[in-house]
């Protein structure tokens, strides 16, 4: 009993120790600058508290996902530009100590997802009661290499994607850096861009957007979050966006409400204005207590990080809202399936060319049923009954094109494999879009887009009787792990699995509504639309209302 009451007061005297400065001490045991005591400290403290044990994990993968974004010494100076510069703001200092925004950049860009405790215990890594200094023999396991999603499905390595675009812009100049990361059709590649002057609408992969006004400086973190290191933007956000966020040196704001406006100075000092609805701000650093903005009002934050937010006066007005006029989106080919009698599928796309019969002929027997839809009508498929319906010459499989429909499917019990429901391109280099059944290959029932042996699985369960609105874009000529966005009921996916590869050239051909006997698809479909573009994301989620 003496030895445990010895015990308990060295667990608290070291707890004592460490609760306000958990992070400084962690830090330098895990750098190896404290001395024995100091070390046999912190172990002890470890082994004992579940809060702390926490922390450390934490740490150690920040200090993982810092080596992981250094890498070489090619990436330094990107580096130092960009993310560096983002974690300074977060109080990083002198000693590069990086907070939750370094593991979010590791995971969004290089696809690795952090090793937690309870896997270090589960791998027989580690056990409780060994001695918590063994884990710095496994710091360079803190990220695995992505083979393994958190459901134990096996995916690929990620590959760097583009999560927003250019869509309209004015007298836009970007430096010469920032051009080598813009795509001509206005897809960004992520890093710092620099816009020396004009205003541009930008557009993320969620649906929000963006008018940046030059000059600026700012960085694309993902379909939904963007860094502004200097300059002054206002964003838009529609329902199914809800959530975007915008990052400075001082302030964090994401958005609740559908508009807002921020600004930066040479200083990172930053001010955010809430033209509509809400937006939760926080400070980056020190008094980081998030608080609710709502219409109408204004926030500014210095570098006095322990003071609060300072409120100033509202100046929405000087924000600039608009940049050019939306375009309008004609789909190239377009089925509604609303006619209520005949034999005959009407084409209502720009081109109207390819108006085609539902029962080929001699062919009763491999022809769907007109059936009810999500709007009006619609068609009803068996295993083993198609449409075939002609595409343009001019379309081919390495072109960008987006593709949009409205799907119903049973639940798939005892099933494997795919379940087809529309491919196009010739044989053996077709894109083929269909359910997956696969039980050891992304998730079972989600959308599968591939082209050759090249494919991407998302992450939603389609085959659960409801309607879903699905839909994607190929960028063109490019990987389809990184230029292939898919979406369901509005919203990007994310992959489940892929097999990294490009589609070939060539012309599209026929595209074949359902499949085979053996592997066609089962189920309803309605309003199927095809785009020889990558459309915006917003042009897209409103084929799903």
């Amino acid at each position: 009993m003496y030895r445990d009451q010895i015990e308990q007061r060295a667990s608290f005297g070291a707890r004592t120790c460490l609760n306000a400065l958990d992070s400084e001490h962690l830090e330098a045991y895990i750098s190896g600058e404290l001395d024995e005591k100091g070390r046999a400290q912190v172990e002890h403290a470890l082994r004992n508290d579940a809060n702390l044990c926490a922390s450390f994990v934490s740490q150690v993968q920040m200090n993982a996902a810092l080596e992981a974004l250094l890498g070489g010494a090619e990436n330094r100076s990107a580096f130092t530009q960009g993310v560096l510069a983002r974690l300074r703001s977060e109080g990083a200092g002198d000693r590069g100590f990086a907070k939750s925004v370094l593991l979010e950049i590791v995971e969004e860009r290089e696809g690795k997802q952090p090793i937690r405790w309870p896997d270090l215990l589960k791998a027989g890594v580690i056990s409780a009661a060994a001695s918590v200094g063994l884990l710095l023999l496994f710091q360079s396991i803190v990220f695995n290499n992505g083979e393994r999603s958190e459901s134990g499905r096996r995916v690929t390595e990620a590959t760097e994607g583009y999560a927003a675009r250019i869509e309209r812009s004015e007298g836009l100049v970007w430096d010469q850096a920032s051009l080598e990361r813009i795509r001509p059709d206005g897809w960004l590649s992520p890093g710092l861009l620099r816009l020396e002057r004009g205003s541009a609408v930008i557009a993320f992969n969620s649906g929000a957007t963006s008018v940046v006004e030059g000059p600026a400086e700012l960085s694309i973190e993902s379909g939904n979050r963007l860094f502004l290191k200097i300059g002054r933007l206002s964003a838009e956000v529609p329902p199914l966006a809800s959530g975007f966020t915008v990052n400075t040196p001082r302030l964090n704001a994401v958005d609740i409400g559908t508009r807002f406006g921020v600004s930066v100075d040479g200083e990172g000092n930053s001010e955010l204005h809430v033209m509509e609805g809400e937006v939760e701000v926080s400070r980056t650093s020190g008094n980081a207590v998030a608080t609710r903005l709502r219409e109408g009002l204004a926030v500014r934050a210095d570098g006095r990080t322990r003071t609060e937010l300072v409120p100033v006066p509202y100046g929405g007005d000087q924000f600039r809202l608009q940049v050019g006029a939306p375009e309008e989106m004609q789909p190239d080919l377009r089925f509604t399936f609303d006619e209520s009698v005949g034999a005959i599928l009407e084409d209502s796309g720009k081109s109207r060319l390819f108006d085609v019969p539902m029962v080929a002929s001699g062919e009763l027997d491999r022809s769907p049923k007109r059936a009810a839809g999500r709007f009006g009508g619609g068609l009803v498929f068996q295993p083993g009954e198609t449409v075939d319906v002609p595409l343009s010459r001019e379309f081919r499989l390495d072109e960008p094109h987006t593709i949009s429909f409205w799907i119903k499917l049973p639940a798939k019990v005892g099933q494997s494999g795919q379940e087809v429901i529309f491919e196009y391109g010739r044989e053996g280099l077709a894109w083929r879009v269909s359910c997956n059944l696969s039980a050891s290959q992304g998730v079972r029932g989600a959308l599968r887009v591939g082209c050759g042996e090249s494919f991407v699985i998302g992450g939603t369960d389609l085959a659960d009787g409801n309607w879903h609105h699905v839909a994607y874009r190929y960028l063109g000529e490019g990987d389809l792990a990184s230029h292939l966005h898919l979406f369901v009921d509005g919203k990007p996916e994310t992959l489940s699995a892929s097999l990294r590869g490009a589609p070939s050239g060539g012309r599209a051909g026929n595209l074949r509504l359902g499949g085979a006997e053996s592997e066609g698809f089962e189920g309803w479909i309605d309003n199927l639309s095809l785009y020889r573009e990558a459309i915006s994301t917003n042009a897209l989620q409103a084929l799903g209302e």
